[in-house]
């Protein structure tokens, strides 16, 4: 294994390692050279569009040769080894069958005359077309009451039916109109039942490529893959994406899983599906729900550690441990039904923050960034990788995106590399030489921070529990649409923020007005979708209130702590406000509008309430949509995503020590224990063009694309290959 540092700010690039690599291995030599000479300082290995799996000697091989000379030209190399797709899935289902995880469909019908009908779509997301194994729970519904039935009998039959993706019909010239766009697996269930009402399943689908992270055999396949590699020196060993497939149409479930949420939980689930998706927000039902969720993300998390624990035994304590979790919540929410639910619990395993974004998708880039900014810090070795996906781009496109991502101080792991990819396809794609010549510029930039963290003022609240208590996908779609617009609205005001989890805002302390925590010291403590809380994650933030500090409510409200208890009343007192229980939010919000199961791009609902005329807010729609406390430093927003109007309360808390003014650029405040760092950016397609007062100094831009102005023991210095200013 190589000497260096884990990490020094080195830029990663993944190699695709397909048929021909695999066969070739010479090749993967050669792209280990290409990418040293260019600047890269980590590879990853991957093994995509082949037949051979992780276990194969012909694979293991040319990983064997690729980190040799990987070694032998100063670089890192890692082997990704994600327990979906091909290569693992279809490899570990061979010899553990046990291993594989299932879905949850959920399915109902009347029953009619002693005679039921029941239609069962096949999980929508998988990548495989799943097998019907049975039934996990029936219920039998009438007059109120819920019959758990012991078993149902029935006459099987399976067909495929069209379907219209997203219920629409494709009219491009080269579809007839009318035309389904694809076909879709659709089972029948059909038989007698004594009794009247509604009958409501919970069906089971095997998948052959979705892996039951709480099932042993999962565990012992790992290590008989990494045994494998003992006698190669790698520097790491990742999952990309371990949690995925699954969409809000199914639950993930598994042998293993239904054992496991009987250990940790206490109770069977299968009795208690139905509460899955009642539409009661009762202490029972969200007790349900976030036991489902927690045991499915734990169960991600201890199958990673227990890979990770092997691979150090292995490989050595110090080495790169992840890629990213970020499924697809870097712009969706199917991430909580595949198993990455708590992406500040999972980031405990890694080395790094790791996320995943999407150049096409603007606002997930400022959300991924955001993410792995806050993860990072509370890592080890302090970095912020992220990875991004940018289907064929642009040259100024990577220019703009690159920028960006050194003024939040991201770590670029820029996939794919070598003869196949379903994004650029390096090296032969036009823009590769802007791409290495973007890199290198972001990683100078990066070392010359150093060590410097970004000065941050917000807390920003980024539970998992409240969403999952509520477990419907309209809430998650309206969060995870807060999430994004938040974030890009904040880096376009150049206003820094933290994402916590609810653990660090109940492990905080209250210090001369600041919430104080392991990731940092804030004056403005912000709370999206704050419905189910730790009862000291609650009591913290009233602590925090009581002590002036700005406290700001958004979204669905205060509902219950974690146990069950009620916080209604509490909230309601803290607000001097009418009590508003979750119930009657969410009646309202379903009467002004349907939300989607996904993330809209924009969401202008909120719900009118009612108190004191002088402490409401009236919004320009004449909505009564917000309230603030009499002491006027705790606000609620019922908006679903309040934006700017959110803003005008979070910009008058702020003390930066910077002004800008400019049109053109975007800022960011960086400290360590000797210098404060100003890292300037031009907007996208601008130059840097305004004026800047910091550390004493007036300072007048006039060009350039980046630069970063260090203040250091009385002296201001500006550095920047292009940019063109001066001191005055």
């Amino acid at each position: 294994m190589t000497t260096k540092p884990l990490r020094h700010k080195d830029q990663i690039m993944g190699i695709t390692l397909n048929e021909s690599l695999v066969l070739h291995p010479e090749r993967v030599e050669a792209g280990m050279r290409d990418l040293a000479a260019n600047g890269y300082g980590i590879v990853r290995l991957f093994l995509r569009s082949t037949n051979f799996n992780h276990r194969s000697p012909e694979f293991i091989e040319a990983v064997r040769r690729g980190v040799a000379e990987g070694h032998r030209l100063g670089l890192k190399v890692a082997i990704d080894c994600e327990p979906h797709h091909q290569p693992v899935g279809i490899d570990m289902g061979r010899q553990f069958p046990n291993a594989m995880g299932q879905w949850l469909v959920r399915a109902e019908t009347e029953v009619v005359e002693g005679r039921f009908h029941l239609r069962i779509p096949n999980p929508t997301s998988s990548h495989e077309r799943p097998e019907f194994r049975g039934l996990a729970a029936i219920y039998l519904e009438h007059d109120g009451k819920r019959q758990l039935l012991p078993e149902l009998k029935y006459d099987f039959q399976y067909q495929s039916e069209t379907h219209f993706a997203a219920g629409y019909i494709f009219k491009e010239h080269y579809y007839e109109e009318g035309r389904g766009h694809s076909e879709r697996k659709v089972n029948y269930l059909r038989g007698e039942l004594a009794g009247a009402g509604k009958l409501v399943v919970y069906a089971i689908f095997d998948d052959a490529r979705v892996v039951d992270f709480w099932s042993p055999d999962c565990w012992h396949y790992y290590d008989l893959l990494l045994e494998c590699y003992r006698d190669i020196p790698l520097d790491g060993v990742g999952w990309d994406e371990p949690a995925a497939a699954g969409d809000w149409n199914s639950y993930r479930y598994g042998v293993g899983f239904a054992a496991a949420f009987e250990r940790i939980n206490g109770y069977p689930l299968a009795p208690e599906l139905w509460k899955l998706d009642s539409d009661s927000m009762d202490a029972d039902a969200m007790k349900v729900r976030m036991d489902y969720y927690r045991t499915l993300n734990e169960g991600t998390f201890e199958a990673q550690r227990l890979l990770l624990v092997k691979a150090r035994e292995l490989f050595g304590q110090d080495i790169l441990t992840g890629t990213h979790h970020t499924w697809q919540g870097e712009g969706g929410i199917n991430d909580y039904r595949a198993g990455a639910v708590d992406y500040f619990r999972l980031n405990e395993n890694m080395d790094a923050g790791y996320t995943d974004c999407s150049w096409w998708d603007p606002d997930s880039v400022s959300y991924a960034y955001t993410l792995a900014s806050s993860l990072g810090r509370l890592t080890p070795t302090g970095e912020a990788e992220v990875n991004t996906w940018h289907q064929q781009p642009t040259g100024s496109n990577t220019e703009w995106n690159v920028r960006l991502m050194t003024l939040m101080d991201i770590t670029w792991f820029n996939i794919w590399y070598g003869e196949t990819s379903d994004t650029a396809l390096y090296p032969t794609h036009w823009t590769w030489p802007r791409a290495t010549k973007e890199m290198r510029r972001h990683r100078d930039a990066q070392r010359l921070l150093g060590g410097a963290k970004p000065v941050v003022d917000i807390a920003m609240l980024h539970g998992w529990e409240s969403v999952c208590a509520i477990n419907r996908g309209g809430i998650a779609g309206a969060h995870k649409t807060f999430s994004l617009n938040t974030s890009s609205l904040m880096i376009d005001r150049s206003i820094a923020f933290d994402w916590i989890d609810t653990g660090l805002l109940a492990n905080a302390i209250v210090v001369d007005g600041k919430l104080t925590n392991s990731l940092g010291s804030y004056s403005v403590l912000v709370l999206p979708y704050a419905s189910v809380l730790p009862r000291a994650a609650w009591d913290r933030t009233v602590e925090f209130a009581q002590a002036g500090g700005t406290v700001i409510f958004t979204g669905t409200p205060p509902a219950r702590d974690v146990d069950g208890k009620s916080l209604v009343a509490e909230f309601a007192h803290l607000l001097d406000m009418p009590e508003l229980p979750l119930e009657r939010y969410l009646a309202g919000i379903d009467a002004a509008a349907k939300l989607p199961v996904s993330r809209p791009q924009t969401l202008d609902v909120s719900y009118p309430l009612r108190g004191d005329a002088k402490r409401i807010t009236i919004s320009v729609e004449d909505e009564p949509h917000a309230i603030r406390n009499v002491q006027g430093n705790v606000h609620y927003f019922t908006d679903l995503d309040p934006l700017t109007r959110m803003l005008e309360v979070i910009e008058p808390a702020l003390i930066t020590g910077v002004r800008c003014a400019s049109a053109s650029m975007l800022w960011r405040l960086y400290r360590d224990e000797s210098r404060e760092i100003l890292v300037l950016i031009a907007r996208k397609d601008r130059r840097l063009d305004g004026i800047v007062k910091f550390a004493g100094q007036t300072i007048e831009f006039e060009g350039g694309t980046v630069a970063h102005v260090i203040a250091q023991g009385g002296a201001v210095k500006v550095h920047g290959d292009d940019v063109l200013y001066r001191l005055s």
